[in-house]
Formats: C-alpha cells, sequence, structure tokens
C-alpha cells in the first residue's frame, strides 16, 4: 500500500512536470515555434519547424503526458473505490480518452509535422499536406481539454460530499473541469487548462506523498 501510494505521488509530479514544461518553453519564447499568426501560413510555419527541435519536443512531452495520465487515471480510481461507481466508470473513460488524444496529438507532432519541416514548402502538396495535419491537430486541441474537464469533473463532483480527497484538491479539480469543458468552445479556456491541470497534478502529488508519509510506521524505510 505504501510503495503503491509512494509510487502514485512519484507519477503524478512526473505529470505535473510533463505538463508544465510546454508552458515553460513557450513562456520562455518558445524560440524555433512559428509564431500564433504563422501557423496559418505554410511557409513560414514549415520554415520554423525545421529551423528548431522544439516542436519536437512539446510534441514528445505531451505524448508523454498523455501515456503517465492513463496510470494516473487508474491510481486515483483506486483511491476513490468506494465512491459512486458510474461517476468513477465515467472518469476512468473520459480520462483514457484524453490520454489517448494526448498521445495522438503528440504523435502527429513528432512524426508528420517533423517530416513535413524537411520537405519544400513551396510545393502546393506540401502546403496541402501542413494545413491538413494543422487542422487535424486544432480538432484534437477541442477535444482534450473537453475530456480533460469532464474527467476532472466526474471525478471531483462526487467526492465533495466525502474525505476521499483534500478540499483545496477537489476545488482545483472541479475549476479545471469547468475550464476544460469551456475550453472546448473557448481556445483561450483550452490554453489555461494545461497550467491548470499541471497545478492540479501538482497538488494531487504532495496530497499522495503526504498520506504516504503518515502511513509509514515509525522507523520503516519509506
Amino acid at each position: 500500500m505504501n510503495m503503491h501510494l509512494r509510487n502514485d505521488g512519484i507519477l503524478a509530479v512526473l505529470l505535473a512536470l510533463l505538463w508544465a514544461a510546454p508552458v515553460g518553453i513557450l513562456a520562455a519564447g518558445g524560440g524555433g515555434l512559428p509564431t500564433p499568426g504563422s501557423f496559418n501560413d505554410p511557409v513560414l510555419a514549415i520554415t520554423a519547424i525545421g529551423a528548431s527541435p522544439n516542436l519536437t519536443i512539446v510534441s514528445a512531452l505531451i505524448f508523454s503526458s498523455g501515456v503517465a495520465l492513463v496510470f494516473l487515471v487508474v491510481a486515483l480510481d483506486e483511491r476513490l473505490m468506494g465512491g459512486a461507481h458510474r461517476a468513477r466508470r465515467l472518469g476512468v473513460i473520459f480520462g483514457v480518452i484524453c490520454a489517448s488524444f494526448l498521445m495522438l496529438d503528440g504523435a502527429l507532432g513528432v512524426t508528420a509535422l517533423a517530416q513535413i519541416a524537411h520537405m519544400d514548402a513551396h510545393q502546393a502538396s506540401v502546403d496541402a499536406a501542413y494545413l491538413t495535419t494543422l487542422g487535424l491537430r486544432n480538432a484534437i486541441d477541442r477535444v482534450i481539454p473537453l475530456t480533460l474537464g469532464l474527467w476532472a469533473l466526474t471525478v471531483h463532483w462526487p467526492a465533495r460530499r466525502r474525505s476521499d480527497l483534500p478540499r483545496p484538491l477537489m476545488v482545483l479539480g472541479m475549476l479545471l473541469g469547468a475550464t476544460g469543458v469551456v475550453g472546448s468552445a473557448l481556445p483561450a479556456a483550452g490554453t489555461a487548462s494545461v497550467p491548470l491541470a499541471a497545478l492540479w497534478a501538482a497538488a494531487y502529488a504532495i496530497s499522495v506523498l503526504r498520506h504516504h508519509g503518515e502511513n509509514v510506521p515509525a522507523g520503516q524505510p519509506s
């Protein structure tokens, strides 16, 4: 039990870092990434993507966060095992769907966009391939905050009347849920759900590791 708690806490720390890293790259100027105004211009965007590995790095981080999220969804489900059965099942489903789209979004960035970046941006076929990939990623970027938000709501809303989760974590989870659902329609809210998700994962890690520390008998190594 204690080993599982420690591993879950480490996993939550990893997920927080994976979600925070792309935000940090963008906050630092996002060197080598296309500027928002140039995304729809294949020549400018493909040139920028090909000149820097940053997009591949960000995409790999997104992909990895999807893998980590699957494990964390299952870990949180185990922690809430005494809760509402239907809400728990819905939470697992939405969480795994969100993780799947994170992996797909990251894989497109690592593979498709990286390949297109090494082609001649002035060819019409290359422009078409880039815009098709961009359109697909834009659609995925609407699904990710929606499923993330629905997962957060189905997990944290039923838990509000019990002591399964600390109240600050519950409030943060419901805020993440509402922001994610709104983010499916408003891109700005979808963007805001990324740092919120990183903050939630960090708060969950603190909660789990603190609970782990409280359950380790005196004199026993953690």
